[in-house]
């Protein structure tokens, strides 16, 4: 293809290959001639590469030399290793020997200071009690050896018990004399328990190392303070008695014994009042935060001042002084005797076992003959905060002795309260003397001694009265004995203030009713009873300021303050002090309403009783104002009956006459209406003004009597309102008599004027 192409171009072969010959030979001269032109630095380079061969040969050499060095270091780098672990094992067993070694050396081995400062230091130089540990310690390492046959031991056993017993024998007749410095006239044994408590670490030496001694001291110091103790309070009781009120409450001091009962041919007068015995007075300061943890009484300073204190007092100065020694002497035991636990309560009875078995049988002895219900209710109650002083002191040592205490207490304070229930019971009215409508001095000292008993568990509510009254208030209604040693157990759901209050309440209800039986007179008998009630229910109540009650919108009366339960059952009365009439709310009606608006229909219970609360919602506060509540209706309706008992026969009948549809026989009643009108009219005044008197002299309370007063002018005028609206029947509306009706406006305001104000 190529010969033809070049044939085609024109080209010729043969002159085209001797060309290129020639081109190339001319090339290959060109590079010979270059190549002689470098042959110096062609030669250079081929002497460096050769000496370059050589130092790399050398090199070679070299590195093969260092390898072979290498090898031989890394074997012996193992061996060195291999060597040293070795060593370490060695290192760490003769440690590990010396330190055991050390330690049994160190435990065996008596210093010389040690040796010298039991022999010749006395017990209370710190020295001593710093080598006695010393000693304790290396006793106890000797014991440790001894056990695993370490025959080193024989050697020092020898040197340690000369020093051991030298060691008790001082301790010994250290602590010994501290014990009999107890029994030194005068002596504070508080101070040696002190310094005693500085050196416990003797007693625990002697406890472990010579047990003997130990028990000797226990036994000698439990001996002497136990003696000590019963001593002390032995006497201290003795002369606290002395500066007791000489006039204390017996057996007849009851609640229903009439003030004459005691009256003999061989009775001494009585030089105080019997109502004092259930009055609280100061006597319940003494369970106050702080009269309860003040000083002890001091008998022989009350003597000088001639000071004399109620039982109670005594009880919580005697027990205040049991507590506080008690709760330190227990503590001391704990701390320096090593114990607790059990150990620790039958050690501390063995000390105080004596002290409080004779407090407790003194106790015993005094409620034979105790008849006072409030020093023993305070006395049970001074038990129940020191029991909680104790608890916070984390002294259980007392707990049995407590429980002890109110054991006597209890069953003391239901016999009490029981010879006090059967002496309302069996109260004769008719050996009372003379009757009076004013309160009757049984009912104040229920009053009284209830105020008392609630003031003083308020406090501190216990479980325990609530069962006990609660069960007295059964009893009280004839269901039985009153269980003996009733038992605390789960609460009743009642608050504890019921049960106070309910406490003498039947029997003290069935007694005002049987004096008042004893009256003549219906409203003689109203009057005692409601005078009565009233003082009872001033106890349960307590007072409080007025407040403004809700009125409807167009509503200007104001309504009855009576509390809610009764503001329930009742219509809301109009007090005297506003007499503005407003169209009713709901009605659109000019008249008396009720809360809801509407006229009032007939004569419903129009009280009106000075705001008061409950101290809390018990069906003793609501009995006592339904009590007082139906026998001051019933009083009122006896008040009014003589001046306008014809005014109120006529509206009843009137009103029923018109329920039942027979409206048209009141046209036979126009004679007996004028008259009626005309009585009214004509008298009015001078009844209001003879009721209001004798309201007020037949009611000890100003209060009760302004209410009674209240109540008896609002029901006045709903009744002549009532009248007012019979007049307006078709059938009595022509009578002429009509025109001499009062205007209800003018009579309202002219019965405001009798209102009595205080």
């Amino acid at each position: 293809m190529n010969s033809s192409w070049m044939k085609w171009m024109g080209v010729d072969l043969r002159h085209y290959s001797k060309q290129v010959e020639l081109e190339l030979q001319q090339i290959e001269q060109k590079s010979i001639r270059d190549y002689i032109q470098e042959s110096e630095n062609i030669a250079s380079l081929h002497n460096q590469i050769t000496a370059c061969d050589a130092v790399l040969e050398r090199m070679e050499q070299m590195l093969g030399a260092f390898q072979s060095d290498l090898s031989s270091i890394s074997s012996e780098i193992r061996t060195l290793q291999e060597q040293s672990g070795a060593m370490n094992i060695r290192l760490r067993n003769r440690q590990a020997v010396r330190g055991k070694l050390g330690e049994l050396v160190d435990g065996l081995v008596v210093p010389s200071a040690l040796v010298t400062a039991i022999l010749e230091a006395p017990v209370t130089e710190p020295r001593f009690l710093e080598q006695l540990q010393e000693l304790d310690a290396k006793a106890a390492a000797v014991r440790e050896q001894e056990a695993r046959g370490t025959a080193a031991c024989a050697d020092v056993r020898g040197v340690l018990d000369r020093l051991r017993v030298k060691a008790v024998t001082k301790i010994r007749e250290f602590i010994l004399q501290k014990i009999y410095s107890f029994r030194k006239p005068m002596t504070n044994y508080q101070i040696p328990q002190t310094a005693l408590l500085k050196y416990r670490f003797f007693y625990q030496f002697l406890l472990g190392n010579e047990r003997a001694t130990a028990k000797e001291i226990r036994d000698e110091y439990v001996e002497t303070l136990s003696k000590i103790y019963l001593s002390y309070y032995r006497s201290y009781l003795g002369r606290l008695m002395k500066v007791q009120y000489e006039e204390v409450a017996e057996k007849d001091d009851l609640m229903g014994v009439e003030d004459t009962a005691k009256k003999g041919f061989f009775s001494k007068p009585s030089l105080r009042s019997r109502n004092t015995i259930f009055t609280l007075g100061t006597r319940g300061s003494v369970i106050s935060p702080a009269e309860l943890e003040a000083p002890i009484l001091v008998p022989h300073t009350a003597q000088r001042g001639e000071q004399r204190y109620p039982f109670e007092a005594l009880f919580r100065s005697q027990h205040y002084a049991l507590l506080d020694n008690s709760c330190r002497e227990y503590l001391f035991i704990c701390e320096f005797f090593v114990v607790s636990g059990p150990a620790a309560h039958d050690l501390f009875h063995a000390v105080m076992g004596r002290t409080l078995s004779m407090t407790q049988k003194h106790l015993e002895s005094y409620l034979v003959d105790c008849y006072d219900a409030i020093a023993v209710f305070l006395c049970i109650h001074i038990v129940l905060r020191f029991r909680n002083i104790t608890a916070k002191r984390d002294v259980p040592a007392l707990d049995r002795y407590w429980e002890q205490v109110l054991a006597l207490l209890w069953p003391r304070f239901e016999l009490i309260l029981e010879m006090n229930v059967q002496s309302v019971r069996t109260t004769d009215p008719q050996r009372l003397g003379g009757l009076d409508t004013r309160p009757h001095y049984i009912t104040r000292r229920y009053a009284e001694f209830s105020s008392a008993l609630v003031s003083i568990n308020q406090t501190i509510p216990n479980e325990r009265t609530m069962q006990l009254l609660g069960q007295l208030q059964v009893r009280g209604h004839g269901r039985g004995p009153l269980p003996p040693g009733l038992k605390c157990g789960r609460a009743l759901p009642a608050p504890v203030t019921r049960f106070f209050r309910s406490f003498f309440q039947v029997e003290v209800e069935n007694f005002v009713l049987r004096v008042a039986a004893e009256f003549s007179s219906r409203k003689e008998q109203l009057v005692f009873l409601i005078n009565n009630y009233d003082m009872m229910l001033g106890v349960l109540m307590v007072p409080e300021a007025p407040s403004p009650v809700a009125l409807p919108r167009d509503l200007r009366f104001p309504l009855c303050p009576l509390p809610p339960r009764v503001l329930r059952s009742c219509w809301p009365c109009h007090a005297l002090s506003s007499w503005s009439l407003a169209p009713c709310s709901e009605c659109g009606r000019t008249g008396i309403c009720r809360r809801e608006g509407q006229l009032l229909p007939k004569l419903e219970i129009p009280l009106c009783l000075p705001q008061e609360r409950a101290a809390d919602d018990s069906k003793e506060v609501e009995s006592f104002q339904q009590l007082l509540n139906a026998r001051t209706q019933e009083f009122i309706e006896e008040l009014l009956s003589p001046p306008f008992g014809g005014l109120v026969a006529f509206v009843k009948e009137a009103e029923a006459l018109i329920e039942r549809g027979q409206a048209e026989r009141l046209r036979g009643e126009e004679a007996r209406v004028t008259q009626l009108i005309r009585g009214f009219g004509s008298s009015w005044k001078s009844s209001v003004e003879s009721l209001s008197q004798d309201v007020m002299r037949s009611f000890t309370n100003f209060r009760n009597g302004t209410s009674i007063i209240q109540g008896a002018l609002t029901q006045l005028i709903q009744l002549y309102h009532r009248f007012h609206r019979v007049l307006s029947q078709p059938q009595l509306r022509a009578l002429p008599a009509r025109a001499e009706l009062i205007n209800i406006h003018h009579l309202m305001v002219e019965l405001k004027k009798h209102k009595p104000n205080f």
